[in-house]
């Protein structure tokens, strides 16, 4: 979603979900939860993350069942990269919510940014169990199996997630990564690596700087290293990498340079 509409988007349901709330607020607090929750979310919009934190903060302080404050502030977190402060608001957001399988989902995803993949299964399979055709969690479970080795599981996942929405960068993606690099060589496939990460590619539209990078090391897998040297420069020349993930892509190009293919290494 482009700036622009992400920002009306957001202050449309800021203004919509305070709105609806009035009946049950107190008319004083109302008005300030009202504007705290309308600049929040546009200093969101606007990048300021640690505004938009203090402002959903507010809310949270008049009234610390405000649900959507949570859930902003908790995706605020997230942005920042605070993972361990999201996952608690996520967790608060949970208990308000407990049959809502995106917040599982955004739960997931911040216990598998800092290594807990434990947690973080444990959540892709609430998620799952609310909504089983689910092909994200599907995908992003399957990730969590495959850093746990646990690579038959992992692929189980990506097929049902494919099968399910075919058309799922993330499934895609995954599928490509495992077939390109896992250690286990009976699970590695050239072929499959390099049209798997592809879709994963088109899909994304050529602009998701990861897909470019799995395609590189499929190249690389299948033996083709003017291929996998091409995709991994042109990963590199994609604006939202960092500097831990430009490093280790740098290595893997230094690698593809000298003919040798990327192996992963499962993180426990």
């Amino acid at each position: 979603m482009k700036k622009s509409r992400l920002r009306i988007f957001l202050i449309l349901i800021a203004i919509a979900v305070t709105f609806n709330s009035a009946n049950a607020e107190g008319t004083n607090n109302l008005s300030r939860v009202d504007k705290l929750m309308v600049e929040g979310a546009l200093h969101f919009s606007e990048g300021n993350l640690d505004k938009a934190i203090a402002d959903f903060s507010g809310v949270i302080q008049l009234n610390p069942t405000n649900d959507f404050a949570i859930l902003n502030r908790a995706t605020a977190y997230r942005a920042k990269g605070e993972f361990a402060k999201s996952i608690k608001d996520w967790s608060k957001y949970i208990l308000l919510n407990p049959t809502n399988h995106l917040a599982f989902q955004q739960r997931a995803s911040c216990f598998a940014a800092i290594d807990e993949f434990d947690r973080a299964l444990g959540d892709w399979n609430k998620s799952l169990r609310l909504d089983p055709n689910d092909a994200t969690s599907l995908a992003m479970r399957g990730f969590c199996y495959n850093n746990k080795e646990q690579f038959d599981e992992a692929l189980k996942d990506y097929y049902q997630a494919i099968q399910i929405d075919p058309k799922n960068a993330s499934a895609w993606n995954n599928l490509g990564w495992l077939r390109a690099t896992c250690p286990v060589t009976s699970f590695r496939n050239g072929k499959e690596a390099v049209e798997a990460a592809t879709k994963a590619c088109e899909f994304s539209d050529w602009k998701n700087w990861t897909r470019v990078d799995t395609l590189a090391a499929a190249f690389a897998e299948a033996g083709d290293f003017q291929q996998a040297i091409k995709f991994q420069e042109q990963a590199l020349n994609l604006d939202e990498t960092n500097n831990d993930k430009r490093k280790a892509m740098k290595n893997r190009l230094a690698s593809f340079q000298k003919h040798q293919p990327f192996r992963q290494t499962p993180k426990r």
